[in-house]
């Protein structure tokens, strides 16, 4: 390469060829005297030369000789006296010295070193023009133009040398491996690695270290190792350079041994050595490595290196030791703008936001810059305290200087106003960004999904379709919590096949979250797969699993999981043992249960408040109150939450007064206590208590929930308190407590009306539902059953399916048990068939008892009795009771006495079997097996259930039983009754002796006998004490007897009266002397 670059006209180059032509073209002394060059330059180490040889006045004392030039030359090289070595020249020049091989390439040195562009220029000259160029010109100019960058000639010099048989040496290789890798050419460096080893010099240090160097630029530390290995004698730079290859390809166990290698070798390190041992340590997150080295290179006197003491904040940081990161920061005397940086980042890495907000603020006093670094941790700093005042002093900071579109500071105001809550402004600082990295999506993606909100799936597909940027690790976990948390299971399958696609599966942290999402969404056998795929499992994806068996009712497989994580050595933490007791709860496994308590007691848990709840539930619902009590009582220091666990334990086992000091004590109560106390007055049926208790809770303000709402409402459902559920259905759309609009709040307001009678009402409630889901469907559809209305149950039964909503076992049931009820066997046969072939549901126990009560009550009592032999399942009371129910209404006696006999084996002491059986022998007019009934009763200690009948007259439930005589209106009650039964028979009405169920006496009024049954008599208290508009409503314990039936139908004809009986079985709805049943029930 030439240079082209004009000269001045007084160079010395301008008369280095001709003496004649700087004659002709200037007037130059013929040589320049020493007064000239002592005048002008100040050199003690040329200028004693010159005067030994120099006469000052008249002549050369010694002839110049090649070497004597050589010297002067390679001196001023040597002092960098650049100028003088020039004016040396010119003397030689103009003494019309012909310079030999050597001195030509001194003065070419000269020229190459001096730095200046047309000194280089005449260099590359001097260098075209020499007749024989020896290896150190080749060196000089390979050199030089690799100082300048111009690698490209550096290999065509490097080529041509050896074409002209100059072999490289080890001034030449260092700076061709340059230029390979500066021009990116991966081959050339390993072409020219080979010339090295031929050469003989993958020894030497320099090349050596050079090749080193090169190999690490390119990533390729196997080669760099093998180049670093070869080398003699190493020196602390070289191990530094493979040690700094091997921490860039974040090989770090390597990197830590190599350090310990040169340290075991015997090298000393320098100040760059140990800043990388530190930052070793700290991305093993290896602290105690980390105080080694500390301790180190205070020995070697390296603690006040401000670059080593950077290193090590950082270090212990990582480390999460606090207080070694502030005991360095602290210590050093130096400080610059990283170290101020590393402290700040370090106290918002150990959630002490404050303390970096403090440090923040002394920074600026000390007059050290704001920059991105500082700023960003601050702003989140503002995000840990949710501080958002400060932040937005920062974010006006920003504003002010035009940095908030920057994409750190913008995205660190994303993540700032997104943890704080202020989703609107976050997005509108996303929106402001010049450009957005993944940090900035994930901030916001974060935001809404940590509030719960699905926005955070349109921001998620908005990111796939932004450029030059994709989703990532952070973003999908945060995703696939947002989807756990909804149990969005569609929505997190596709999110599964897009980070497959993308950063793969190789995730700890992305493979865990997947493990928990499938989990919670019940997809276990998904679950299992990943986490057994898992090259890597650590407590969150172990105790993600557990958690998911035991939340989907799997509970023997969640204890074998926790067995599994014993096994492998991962200790059990607060979680897992919460999740593992909890399925020996649901298991009744007490023994496990012990064990995991001892378990905790000896690993000091017993504070962890979680533990101390799950025991006492364990406990409780195992029936040992004692142990349950014990814990409660060996707590110190009682939460509400241990509170509401005892609080629920004693109510669970009946407990309710109990419960009720338990309440009392509180001095914190919450929705919960309030719940569960008033849950145990409606399980205790304490009417009065409970509502006198939601009274109270409106008093002191505390919140209902939807539990609230539920357990009231399902209270009234179960007993004839209608007016009192409407009275609180008013209110609690009056206090806005259906803003939720709940559907298991509307499902259980469906499941009140439909069970309290009032069918139509439950209809338009669930038409008006916006949400339904198959509990919905089932209250409805179980609803119509209770009321017989067989017609509108099949109709709803085919409408769910039509609008996507599966039938489970529940609707089943119902469908079957109201077709037995109404007798359409066909239509029931053919529910019961596709349930087990079209839906593929297993017929339990109750769905077999359906169709033996279907069978039997059409007469069909042996067909009955066969699928009792057959069914896979094991017969229960219920299936036994239906085909001694349906030998009482076909009077078959045998196959009645053979399901009684079965009845007073599995459940003795039921009074309800020997009645039913006693009043198949009473119908039949066998009155001595009738007594020997009432016998076998009498010696087993069973007590008849008698006949109790309830109505609800201005919000007060009256009770009546058979014969009953207390109620203040006694006398009034029957004298109504007495009235209408002469209209009665005029009108068709014949007593039925047969529902006497005794033996009368000669001469007795069956029809006063009957009139005393107790749904007769709440009918009358009707009668008198109801307006002739309201509907009559009464409910009982038992059946309704058959006498009572067809008087109930009388006297609503009668009176003009509408009369809705509900018996343990289901509505009877009397009107205009037709009953809804059909007389079928």
């Amino acid at each position: 390469m030439l240079c082209t670059k004009t000269l001045p006209l007084n160079h010395p180059f301008n008369y280095f060829n001709s003496y004649r032509t700087h004659q002709k073209y200037f007037s130059f002394p013929p040589k320049p005297k020493l007064s000239y060059i002592s005048a002008n330059h100040n050199n003690n180490l040329v200028l004693p030369k010159l005067k030994q040889t120099h006469d000052e006045d008249t002549k050369l004392q010694t002839p110049p000789t090649q070497s004597y030039y050589s010297s002067l030359i390679q001196d001023c090289i040597t002092s960098n006296s650049f100028e003088l070595g020039k004016s040396i020249h010119a003397t030689i020049l103009s003494d019309g010295f012909s310079p030999d091989t050597f001195l030509q390439t001194k003065i070419l040195m000269l020229y190459a070193r001096s730095g200046d562009l047309s000194d280089w220029c005449i260099a590359r000259k001097l260098f075209d023009e020499m007749p024989v160029r020896n290896l150190t010109a080749w060196n000089t100019m390979i050199l030089g133009y690799s100082k300048i960058d111009d690698y490209v000639e550096v290999l065509e010099l490097f080529y041509r040398m050896q074409e002209e048989g100059n072999c490289p040496d080890k001034f030449t290789f260092p700076s061709v491996v340059k230029a390979y890798v500066k021009l990116e050419d991966f081959d050339g460096l390993r072409q020219v690695h080979c010339s090295v080893i031929k050469c003989g010099l993958n020894q030497n240090l320099v090349v050596g270290g050079s090749l080193v160097d090169g190999y690490v630029t390119f990533d390729s530390m196997d080669d760099a190792v093998i180049s670093f290995d070869e080398i003699e004698c190493k020196n602390v730079v070289s191990w530094n350079s493979v040690i700094r290859g091997l921490v860039r390809a974040t090989r770090w166990e390597e990197a830590w041994e190599t350090f310990n290698r040169m340290i075991n070798l015997g090298e000393s390190p320098d100040h760059f050595s140990f800043a990388t041992a530190v930052r070793i340590c700290g991305a093993l997150r290896s602290l105690d490595r980390g105080k080694q080295v500390h301790a180190k290179l205070i020995v070697c006197g390296f603690e006040g290196d401000v670059f080593v003491g950077n290193s090590l904040i950082d270090m212990y940081a990582k480390c999460w030791d606090s207080e070694s990161c502030s005991k360095v920061f602290d210590q050093m005397k130096e400080k610059d703008q990283v170290t101020w940086n590393s402290m700040i980042s370090g106290l918002v890495q150990f959630s002490n936001f404050t303390k970096a907000l403090k440090l923040f603020s002394k920074m600026q006093t000390l007059a050290f810059s704001i920059d991105r670094f500082n700023l960003g941790s601050a702003i989140s700093a503002c995000s840990g305290l949710a501080d958002v005042k400060t932040g937005r002093e920062f974010h006006g900071y920003l504003v002010k200087n035009f940095l908030d579109s920057d994409v750190i500071f913008g995205s660190a105001l994303v993540d700032m106003y997104s943890k704080c809550g202020f989703l609107e402004k976050a997005h509108r600082a996303f929106e402001r960004l010049a450009e957005r990295n993944e940090v900035s999506w994930n901030s916001l993606i974060s935001g809404y999904a940590q509030d719960g909100s699905l926005d955070a799936f349109e921001i998620y597909h908005e990111m796939k379709l932004a450029k030059d940027v994709s989703p990532d690790s952070f973003t999908f976990t945060n995703l696939l919590n947002l989807c756990s948390i909804h149990g969005s299971l569609d929505q997190g399958k596709q999110i599964h096949a897009h980070l497959i696609r993308t950063v793969g599966m190789n995730h700890l942290i992305v493979e865990t979250e997947l493990v928990h999402m499938y989990a919670k969404c019940g997809e276990l056998n998904y679950a299992d797969q990943i986490f057994n795929g898992m090259a890597e499992r650590n407590s969150y994806s172990w105790n993600s699993l557990i958690e998911g068996y035991e939340q989907n009712d799997e509970p023997e497989r969640a204890l074998q999981i926790f067995r599994r994580m014993q096994v492998s050595g991962i200790k059990p933490d607060c979680f897992s043992l919460t999740s593992t007791i909890s399925a020996c709860r649901k298991l009744s496994n007490i023994k496990n249960g012990k064990e995991l308590h001892g378990f905790v007691v000896r690993n000091n848990l017993e504070s962890q408040g979680i533990l101390r709840c799950v025991l006492v539930d364990m406990y409780a619902t195992c029936g040992f109150m004692d142990c349950a009590c014990r814990v409660y009582n060996q707590t110190s220091e009682k939460d509400v939450n241990i509170q509401n666990v005892m609080l629920s334990s004693f109510i669970g086992c009946g407990r309710v007064d109990d419960a009720k000091w338990v309440f009392d004590q509180m001095e914190e109560r919450n929705t919960i206590s309030w719940n569960s106390i008033l849950t145990g007055f409606t399980n205790s049926e304490s009417k009065d208590e409970a509502f006198k208790l939601f009274r109270r809770m409106q008093e002191e303000h505390i919140e209902s929930d939807s539990s609230t709402l539920v357990t009231l409402f399902n209270f009234c459902a179960n007993l004839p308190a209608l007016a009192q559920g409407e009275q609180l259905h008013s209110h609690a759309i009056k206090k806005g407590l259906f803003v939720y609009n709940s559907v298991v709040v509307d499902s259980s307001l469906v499941d009140m009306y439909a069970k309290g009678g009032s069918i139509e009402r439950a209809r338009r409630i669930f038409d008006n539902m916006t949400d339904r889901n198959v509990i919905s469907w089932n209250a409805m559809i179980n609803g119509y059953a209770k009321h017989g209305m067989t017609a509108e149950v099949l109709k709803l039964y085919e409408l769910m399916q039509t609008e996507g909503v599966y039938p489970n076992d529940s609707t089943f049931l119902s469908v079957l048990s109201a077709c037995s009820h109404t007798g359409m066997i066909h239509e029931g046969l053919e529910v019961f068939i596709s349930m087990l072939e079209d839906f593929k549901i297993v017929a339990k126990a109750e769905h077999y008892t359906c169709m033996v009560d279907l069978l039997g009550r059409v007469g069909l009592l042996d067909e009955a009795k066969e699928v009792i032999e057959k069914m896979p399942v094991e017969p229960e009371i219920s299936t036994w009771g239906a085909l001694l129910g349906a030998c009482k209404l076909h009077q078959n006696i045998e196959l009645g006495k053979l399901a009684a006999d079965k009845l007073f084996e599995m459940d003795p002491q039921n009074p309800g079997h020997y009645v039913l059986l006693s009043n198949i022998y009473a119908v039949a007019g066998r009155w001595k097996e009738v007594e020997e009934v009432r016998n076998l009763m009498r010696s087993r200690g069973v007590v008849k259930e008698p006949g109790v009948s309830w109505i609800d007259i201005n919000n007060e439930t009256q009770t009546f039983h058979a014969g009953d005589k207390s109620h203040p209106k006694h006398k009034e009650i029957y004298d109504t009754l007495r009235s209408l039964l002469p209209r009665m028979k005029r009108l068709g009405y014949v007593p039925d002796a047969k529902f006497v169920l005794r033996n009368v006496e000669d001469g007795e009024d069956e029809g006063e006998s009957l009139l005393q049954h107790s749904e007769r008599l709440a009918i009358g208290s009707g009668l008198i004490s109801l307006s002739k508009n309201s509907v009559i409503r009464v409910f009982k314990n038992l059946r309704i007897c058959g006498d009572c039936h067809t008087a109930s139908k009388f006297i609503s004809k009668i009176t003009g009266r509408k009369i809705i009986i509900r018996d343990t079985n289901r509505f009877h709805h009397f009107e205009n002397g037709v009953c809804s049943c059909g007389d079928f029930w």
